[in-house]
């Protein structure tokens, strides 16, 4: 059976990828609390940096660049995403910050 996707001409790279990097904030969220309830939850990060990383043209081999991201992502540990009426907005904001930074290496 094969399904119809619709793609947005209207998005951008820009859209997509921060919709890459909400999604890889989401996991990363969702590991850090499996595992700070003492699951071993390490293996199901979707590693979606090197794809992120590849999209903006940067070097994905530079471990320079994987710690900012890492780092970057991380803060994700911080947001509150139990309210979701601010979820969405949340998430954006932190997508949008990471994003902008990582195109300054650009």
């Amino acid at each position: 059976m094969q399904q119809n996707v619709s793609i947005n001409p209207e998005a951008s790279n820009k859209d997509l990828i921060v919709s890459l990097i909400k999604d890889d904030l989401i996991n990363n969220k969702l590991v850090s609390g499996l595992t700070d309830l003492g699951l071993c939850a390490g293996d199901y990060h979707l590693n979606l940096s090197e794809t992120i990383l590849t999209l903006l043209g940067l070097e994905t081999e530079d471990d320079a660049i994987h710690d900012l991201y890492f780092n970057l992502t991380q803060q994700s540990n911080n947001l509150d995403l139990s309210d979701i009426a601010t979820r969405d907005q949340q998430l954006t904001a932190l997508a949008t910050k990471v994003y902008n930074q990582l195109c300054e290496l650009c």
